[in-house]
């Protein structure tokens, strides 16, 4: 993540879950139903519903994405954040389930790792677009971007009684900041002088997490 999203998370102990059309910027596939067309590129009554159920189902689905991996990604580093100045907090499953658990939220947050490539999802199903639920889409995306490795949280509006800060980008839900976060990562492009400063930031908030720069680029001599 950015520097700034960093600040904000530690300042309203909130983990940020985009509303899920926005995504499709980047991926116009995000969520949806249409990679589990009918071969039969003629048969209308299954595209029809195919787009029905992405108009209904993706707008009110909010998502919040995690790198799943002992292995670091030099791809995530030039991708995600905008400078050189990227952070990256790392966490387990378990640390995450609890901190979302111990937060102030009311309703449920599913978790689950996305699968990539939509024909291994439709040799599960029948051959009619209704056998497919909003968690094939959500959970599900193409094989291009399989380096992505995401565990994915998930909040479907319907059952999310008492969202954040909800807006049309998307919604807040409160965590325990302590329980989630093991350690903190800088970006390796990042000047030396950032991890003082994420250093002096995290004491103001009175954390006291591990904080060191990622030698991913680093030479050995």
């Amino acid at each position: 993540m950015d520097f700034s999203k960093f600040i904000d998370l530690l300042d309203s102990s909130c983990l940020f879950f985009p509303r899920l059309t926005t995504l499709r910027k980047l991926d116009p596939y995000e969520g949806s139903f249409i990679p589990f067309g009918s071969h039969d590129e003629k048969d209308e009554n299954a595209k029809k519903i195919l787009k029905e159920f992405d108009e209904t189902m993706s707008h009110p689905t909010f998502v919040n994405s995690w790198y799943l991996s002992d292995i670091e990604s030099a791809a995530l580093w030039r991708l995600f954040p905008k400078s050189d100045e990227g952070i990256a907090i790392q966490s387990t499953i378990e640390k995450l389930g609890n901190s979302i658990a111990g937060g102030s939220g009311e309703g449920n947050v599913w978790i689950g790792s996305v699968t990539y490539g939509h024909e291994k999802v439709r040799e599960r199903k029948t051959d009619t677009p209704k056998s497919y639920s909003s968690d094939d889409a959500v959970f599900t995306k193409r094989a291009c971007f399989e380096h992505e490795k995401e565990l994915r949280l998930v909040i479907y509006a319907h059952e999310f009684e008492k969202p954040v800060l909800c807006n049309q980008n998307g919604l807040k839900v409160s965590v325990n900041i302590d329980s989630m976060i093991s350690e903190v990562v800088i970006s390796p492009e990042a000047p030396h002088w950032i991890k003082d400063l994420v250093e002096r930031v995290l004491k103001k908030y009175d954390f006291s997490f591990g904080v060191r720069q990622s030698t991913l680029n680093q030479l050995r001599f």
